[in-house]
């Protein structure tokens, strides 16, 4: 597809995707779509990278490039005392028959499958060749996260993917995460988040279930991200302004606001882009610096969600303690957007999805709208918790707080 036109569908995509939130404000879930918490008392970020890892050189080199990327990166987040997640692959060895596509488009890496690090090359790349960095990763203080075994899209993707093949029902895309998952969990971690493949979240060709119902299963959360650093685009011909283009975006939002990033999450590509180059080797450390000069920690997704699980609940609320002791105890508190709403009032399906672990709940469209009195919400705590402290109002906020209370209590 023509990049430009590309564009262009991004930018409706966007509209799209702000309908689809606003709605998934209305669907409680044992799921939440993270791509940005309510900034912190501090300026910090979270980074992300995909479809690594991979040993494939570092293009054009850099002054080690018989590290590989992944080790590139490695050594430029530890330089900058810098964290993050790294949503890797299994590999892509088992996705052939393929013919790849052309250059600098979308098909690069293969016209039916994807392939890391690029087509033919699949041994190089994958946490099933590249244990090592995987371990490595861990050891350091990175954070893992599932991208699939296999990276294969988990529905059809029509307007930029009309040849990909596509998974076939749900059963398929979570014996893919799980064949990951356990590959991992081998190597000394649990993963908790997941990110579709290209975003794509309708499973199969109808899509009669998402990557939220996947995610459900495997008990993740699914990570998003709020901020692009770009480096997955084709090259417009000259490396250097390439790699000025991945700073540029961050720049200007800091320019207009020194805070605009705190809480953010930052996409990133640990590969190579549609140019078969690696512009981020070079990024990276631009970026962190910019990041630097304006006072920002840079971390995984789950340390910045253990700061403030959600996109409207910050460093002055008098519920952040208990929210954030409640999602470190299981519990369906939030709803599909990740926001918390703690101003609306609470009522009895949302109390009943806060008093209940994610793992046995199922999401739902809160459909109730009468509101719940102080004593009922005392009531229907104590019910569950065999007691609760005296409720101090009717919104959501102070049922967190005597959830909270009551459940710390019960030990």
């Amino acid at each position: 597809m023509n990049i430009q036109i590309f564009s262009v569908l991004r930018k409706i995509n966007r509209h799209r995707k702000a309908r689809r939130k606003q709605r998934a404000g209305e669907i409680m879930s044992p799921v939440r779509r993270i791509e940005c918490v309510a900034p912190p008392d501090e300026r910090i970020c979270a980074m992300t990278f995909d479809d690594g890892p991979t040993a494939a050189p570092t293009i054009p080199p850099q002054d080690r490039a018989e590290l590989g990327l992944t080790a590139h990166l490695l050594d430029v987040l530890k330089a900058h005392g810098a964290k993050a997640t790294f949503d890797v692959v299994g590999s892509t060895k088992e996705n052939y028959p393929d013919e790849k596509g052309a250059l600098h488009s979308h098909h690069v890496f293969g016209t039916k499958y994807d392939h890391y690090a690029s087509f033919g090359q699949d041994h190089l790349a994958g946490a099933e060749a590249c244990s090592d960095l995987v371990k490595r990763m861990v050891e350091e203080g990175h954070e893992i996260a599932n991208h699939g075994f296999r990276h294969r899209i988990f529905g059809p993707e029509y307007f930029v993917y009309r040849k990909r093949v596509f998974c076939r029902n749900l059963d398929e895309v979570v014996t893919d995460l799980e064949r990951l998952h356990s590959l991992i969990e081998s190597l000394g971690y649990e993963m908790k988040l997941s990110r579709p493949p290209h975003y794509v979240d309708k499973i199969g060709r109808f899509g009669r279930e998402t990557a939220y119902t996947a995610y459900a299963k495997m008990g993740y959360h699914y990570m998003a991200a709020s901020a692009d650093g770009g480096g997955y685009l084709p090259t417009c011909g000259d490396y250097d302004k390439d790699v000025a283009a991945m700073v540029r975006p961050l720049r200007e939002i800091l320019e207009r606001d020194p805070d605009g990033l705190s809480g953010a999450v930052i996409f990133q590509k640990d590969g190579y882009n549609m140019s078969i180059q690696s512009p981020i080797a070079d990024a990276l450390d631009l970026q962190l610096k910019l990041l630097a000069e304006y006072g920002y920690r840079v971390v995984g997704v789950s340390d910045l969600m253990q700061l403030s699980p959600f996109e409207d609940v910050g460093a002055d609320d008098a519920c952040l303690e208990a929210v954030r002791g409640l999602e470190a105890a299981g519990y369906c508190i939030g709803f599909q957007n990740n926001t918390f709403q703690p101003d609306a009032s609470a009522t009895a399906e949302q109390l009943d999805a806060m008093c209940t672990q994610r793992r046995d709940f199922t999401a739902r469209r809160i459909t109730q709208r009468t509101p719940l009195q102080e004593a009922e919400i005392q009531r229907q705590i104590a019910a569950r918790f065999g007691d609760c402290p005296p409720v101090k109002g009717n919104t959501r906020r102070d049922a967190a707080l005597a959830l909270w209370e009551a459940v710390r209590t019960r030990g």
